[in-house]
């Protein structure tokens, strides 16, 4: 019975070829759209997620302000500073922070033979390899004895390696950073494009100890402190710790949000995720939207197959079929239709992510295949096609067999 189902739904497809092409056309389309433009808006999220956080995975910049006019006169707001022993206490006493490492930032002339560029050089500490994300490409990173002898070593990125010494090895070589001499002890791994960034790019950037970078600047005071929270939902309690433990060491208040001041790129991230979350519920509904029209045109179909075949229904009702069983032959030819779209325009929608995933570049989105779309895409069209097929199937359960038998 059902294999003849099938069959009588096909006959009707082949009987209204263009109108089920338009209509199926409809189904595959808001189908694949589910799968498709869903898996895009994950991939431009990812994207954007990922190019945002090149810069450092979930990092908080922290930096010194000055004392609010709530506070002090206004004639009489001090510049607050952090300096390194303000650091080192911040990360003995905080419980919360997963890694943090402070800076000292200064644009310096780097000069190798006959090249001098203008270079981002970073004082930092042991943890800002790994607070940043990044990892060496060739030679070693610095070392505890190197800040505990202040030695002068550094460790360059892809850019400036390429500034200043073109194709040619980097790591072994010195360079000059303004007058004094350092060794290149390490080259960063290529970190790419970034859609954020403190000052300038990490591929550009030039990184000596910290202890060294005091006496090349001859400036004792940090430009921030960089830090990152174990997680994500730990934003706002390593925000207020570090308010806390650094009010206390420069004696302002752990209220006064200007003297310390505290810019988190998870609050960035969460407007952003906010967002691409409207976005994928605006492009799911926009398909579904689409399937049902597919849908009504499969309702239209099906009742005008109600009509031609109303001979048909009346001698297998007449002969003892049920209504229940009419209805249920309705309802399976619909959902065969419906289904015969559906499962095209997932397939459609897969291997459209597939192809597109292949795409390379630092900012190409590509679609991932969402499994949890594809089960919606396929429900959908199951509740698309039963919606569709109730009105035929109820109207071919209510013919009168007498009636209809007795017409010319």
């Amino acid at each position: 019975m059902l294999l003849t189902t099938i069959r009588q739904a096909l006959d009707t497809m082949r009987l209204h070829r263009l109108w089920a092409l338009l209509t199926i056309a409809g189904i595959v389309w808001g189908t694949a759209s589910v799968v498709l433009l869903v898996g895009w808006g994950v991939g431009v999220h990812q994207m954007i997620d990922g190019g945002m956080q090149k810069i450092g995975k979930n990092l908080i910049y922290t930096l010194p302000g000055k004392v609010s006019e709530d506070l002090s006169p206004a004639d009489n707001r001090r510049q607050l500073s952090f300096e390194l022993d303000d650091a080192r206490a911040l990360r003995a006493a905080a419980r919360h922070i997963e890694i943090m490492s402070a800076e000292i930032q200064d644009f310096e002339y780097a000069t190798h033979g006959a090249n001098t560029h203008l270079v981002d050089v970073r004082g930092i500490e042991l943890e800002a390899m790994g607070l940043r994300g990044v990892s060496i490409a060739q030679g070693r990173w610095i070392s505890s004895e190197d800040l505990s002898l202040a030695r002068r070593v550094a460790v360059i990125g892809q850019t400036a390696r390429t500034r200043l010494f073109g194709d040619h090895p980097a790591v072994g070589q010195t360079i000059q950073l303004n007058g004094q001499t350092f060794e290149v002890i390490g080259l960063l791994a290529k970190v790419g494009a970034q859609l954020s960034r403190d000052r300038s790019l990490l591929d550009e950037q030039i990184w000596i100890p910290i202890t060294t970078a005091r006496n090349l600047t001859g400036r004792k005071n940090l430009d921030l402190i960089v830090l990152r929270p174990p997680g994500r939902a730990m934003n706002d309690v390593v925000k207020q710790e570090v308010r806390r433990i650094l009010a206390k060491r420069i004696h302002v208040s752990p209220e006064d949000e200007e003297a310390i001041q505290i810019i988190s790129m998870i609050d960035y991230l969460s407007g952003f995720d906010a967002v691409f979350a409207a976005f994928n519920v605006f492009l799911t509904v926009l398909a579904i939207a689409t399937l049902a029209i597919g849908g009504i045109g499969v309702m239209n179909m099906m009742l005008v197959s109600v009509n031609e075949r109303r001979g048909e229904i009346a001698l297998r009702i007449a002969l003892g079929a049920r209504p229940s069983q009419v209805i249920s032959q309705f309802l399976i030819e619909t959902l065969v239709i419906t289904l015969i779209g559906g499962i095209a325009g997932t397939t459609l929608g897969v291997l459209a992510c597939g192809a597109l995933s292949l795409l390379h570049g630092d900012l190409v989105p590509t679609p991932h295949i969402i499994p949890a779309m594809v089960v919606l895409a396929i429900t959908t069209t199951v509740v698309v096609g039963a919606a569709s097929g109730s009105l035929p199937a109820w109207r071919a359960s209510a013919v009168d067999p007498a009636e209809t038998l007795r017409a010319p």
